[in-house]
């Protein structure tokens, strides 16, 4: 046996994993960390797309964003919403939408650069799906929907996850090509030093089949045609066979030690590389500020919220598409089913059953 080949091995797969990790929990620490003041309403001036870029990040969710943006668009009064029970909703086009400019000077005065131009560019794609929405006319059934808007509604969540990723900070994204790279190098170091140890000179270059298909796995998106029903399994085979091949050739304690390392470096380069979101101060305030909204929301008392809706009636209409975004619909239900509350002049039936909960 080389002790040697199986020190390094190991020391490889441990940084492989234990990196990214390590890097992962320092910026969930950071998040934890951000300053929460007490927050009645989202930052001023953000829609629901940046509420959910600014809060998920990589994370976002940019499939749901349709129900909250109906909701957002009729309170600002772009739209009014109407039943109709063969063709879902009536969304009514009042006027084009326009951006809110409300800019709040706690974080916009010095930093408008980079987070206005992030507000512009999600501005851009809310913009396109309701241009795509209306193209044909001033109104849009949803369970009626054209195929221009399917395919603007395609290209407005490729836009938002693009954009979800520009909330990570260089440090992270460095960070994460550093992750990339060494469990690609720890592949290819463990499988040159098995290979010496073993003499088993030949199986470096079988071994690029599972290596190269690790990153292909990676970097070929679904939106190019190769859908992951079709993904898995080829690259499964691509990767799969040629690795067992090798496995099998050299002596079984080559062989897990080998294994453990490629399943270290798989885990990585498919999985946690891309899950490293460290984020700078801008960023960590906006955070944090919509995370104590949303801790407001759901620790406050129902009479608390009985004074918001008397200093504002239409506060509870002026928060749900927050609410959506952030999944806190059900748990304000109980506290709102006890205020008194005027149907908004934008909905056409009945909204709570229909949309709210």
């Amino acid at each position: 046996m080389n002790i040697a080949a199986y020190v390094i091995c190991a020391l490889l797969a441990f940084a492989t994993i234990v990196f990214p990790i390590g890097a992962i929990i320092a910026g969930k620490i950071k998040l934890r960390r951000a300053l929460k003041p007490i927050e009645y309403y989202p930052p001023r001036g953000f829609s629901p797309i940046d509420v959910l870029i600014e809060y998920y990040g990589f994370r976002a969710n940019t499939h749901a964003l349709l129900n909250p943006l109906m909701l957002y668009w009729a309170d600002c009064g772009f739209i009014t919403i109407e039943e109709d029970c063969k063709r879902g909703l009536k969304l009514t086009k009042l006027r084009d939408i326009k951006q809110n400019a409300d800019r709040d000077s706690r974080y916009f005065e010095l930093k408008i650069d980079e987070i206005g131009k992030l507000k512009d560019i999600d501005f851009e794609a809310e913009k396109t799906l309701f241009d795509a929405i209306f193209s044909e006319g001033d109104v849009f059934y949803t369970l009626a929907a054209r195929s221009v808007y399917l395919d603007r509604n395609k290209e407005f969540i490729n836009s938002c996850k693009t954009n979800a990723l520009t909330v990570k900070s260089k440090t992270s994204k460095k960070l994460s090509i550093a992750a990339f790279l060494l469990a690609f190098l720890s592949a290819v170091i463990s499988t040159l030093t098995i290979g010496v140890a073993s003499n088993g000179g030949g199986i470096f270059g079988v071994m690029l089949f599972p290596i190269i298909g690790m990153i292909a796995f990676r970097f070929i998106p679904n939106e190019s045609g190769m859908i992951t029903a079709i993904k898995v399994p080829f690259f499964a085979v691509w990767g799969g066979a040629p690795l067992c091949v090798v496995l099998a050739l050299i002596p079984w304690h080559y062989a897990v030690t080998l294994a453990v390392v490629v399943i270290c470096s798989a885990v990585t380069i498919i999985l946690l590389a891309d899950r490293i979101d460290i984020r700078d101060d801008k960023h960590i305030e906006l955070y944090g500020r919509i995370d104590a909204f949303k801790t407001f929301l759901i620790d406050a008392e129902a009479d608390r919220i009985n004074t918001l809706v008397e200093e504002n009636p239409n506060y509870y209409y002026d928060v749900l598409p927050y609410c959506y975004i952030l999944k806190i619909t059900d748990k304000l239900k109980t506290k709102f089913d006890r205020i008194a509350l005027d149907g908004p002049s934008w909905y056409l039936g009945d909204l709570r059953d229909t949309l709210m909960f």
